[in-house]
């Protein structure tokens, strides 16, 4: 009778939350076993030991496995984002947190098959109804695929464990020969004027006869006026704010490269500072406040939170085929049409190379009548 082969170490993550490791080890004469997994509850890491220990108690094989030191999908994804932490975007985190409740992610990682992620795009393309989630599109499919690809490299090369690296780029090949998944097209969607217009007057009634601490009126022209992708916008922190030179500190922007470490100010614009200026307000910084106690960043808020707002409003109003990030490109062709020169732009944007600003400088026509938030606020 198997027993006793399991243990649980309570750990405390970054963000301070409680977590519990259940391990299964055994190591005896030929035998190495090592099986882990990660819950939030003590109970469920103990139902979990339990039951795998009835598993192994009834096949004894199990512990003779050609692969059993290998981890659960979602148990490398868990260590992952403990070890790389401050360096992944807000939705690189989000998204590989997304993942878990997929069962391919409840998979020993050497069962994985190329099946098994094909399955799961193909799923997503499709939209998945009874889950509550659209059709994605291919460049998001694809960039789901890089998602589970970190994971897998970093198990492979750190923990040498046995990924299905081979498994996952066959599974790639073969959807963007099916044409399921592709790399971004260039976006040209820019916001009217009347779309503009719309969603201030809309967050401006919302912010004042609503009890929402989300003043989107002020945070939708602070994203065109900086130019800050979501993640950095919602991790402006205030001691990095420099008022008197005009320039704000932007942590672990993302980069190619890799965003840990990569830090850069931008200059803070005349417009952008009066929206600073207003988000700084005691009053309006109280109602934003009312639900956490961390006043060191600009905007207190869960991004994705505000952005799923700023996403059912357009919806409201029939404005189709926006998205925050294009707040971002209007930002740098308001920038491009006010006669910038690239390097003077990337004071602002912070972008790295000259090709992706290329686009905005070589404008075939320069707006007129542009909206400003003075006048957009007055409506």
């Amino acid at each position: 009778m198997v027993a006793n082969m399991g243990t649980i170490t309570k750990r405390t993550t970054s963000k301070g939350e409680i977590r519990y490791r259940a391990l299964i080890q055994v190591r005896k004469q030929d035998i190495n076993f090592n099986e882990s997994r990660t819950f939030s509850k003590k109970a469920l890491a103990e139902a979990w030991i339990k039951k795998r220990e009835a598993e192994i108690e009834e096949n004894p094989d199990i512990l003779l496995g050609k692969n059993s030191t290998a981890m659960i999908l979602a148990d490398a994804i868990d260590r992952y984002l403990e070890e790389i932490n401050e360096a992944l975007g807000t939705s690189k985190r989000y998204k590989l947190k997304f993942f878990k409740q997929f069962a391919f992610c409840h998979k020993r990682i050497d069962q994985l098959s190329r099946e098994d992620f094909a399955q799961y795009i193909l799923q997503r393309r499709a939209g998945i109804p009874e889950m509550g989630l659209d059709p994605i599109a291919k460049s998001t499919a694809d960039q789901e695929i890089q998602y589970l690809r970190s994971v897998l490299n970093h198990a492979e090369l750190l923990w040498n464990q046995p990924a299905p690296t081979k498994e996952l780029e066959q599974a790639a090949r073969g959807l963007r020969n099916a044409r399921q998944i592709a790399g971004s097209e260039t976006r040209s969607r820019l916001p009217t004027s009347h779309e503009l217009q719309t969603l201030t007057s809309y967050f401006h009634d919302r912010w004042e006869n609503t009890n929402t601490t989300m003043p989107l009126h002020l945070i939708m022209w602070l994203a065109i006026y900086t130019s800050r992708r979501r993640g950095e916008l919602f991790g402006l922190r205030l001691d990095d704010y420099d008022p008197e030179h005009g320039v704000w500190l932007v942590r672990n922007i993302k980069n190619p490269n890799g965003a840990q470490g990569n830090n850069k100010r931008f200059k803070v614009s005349a417009q952008a500072k009066q929206i600073i200026d207003q988000l700084l307000d005691p009053t309006v910084r109280k109602k934003m406040m009312r639900l956490t106690d961390d006043g060191s960043l600009l905007l207190p808020l869960e991004a994705g939170a505000v952005t799923r707002v700023f996403t059912k409003a357009c919806k409201i109003y029939g404005i189709e085929d926006l998205w925050w990030h294009d707040l971002r490109h209007e930002a740098a062709t308001r920038l491009a049409e006010q006669g910038l020169t690239i390097p003077q732009i990337q004071q602002y944007t912070l972008h790295d190379s000259w090709s992706s600003l290329e686009r905005y400088v070589n404008l075939d026509l320069i707006r007129k009548n542009v909206l400003e938030f003075d006048d957009a606020i007055k409506m």
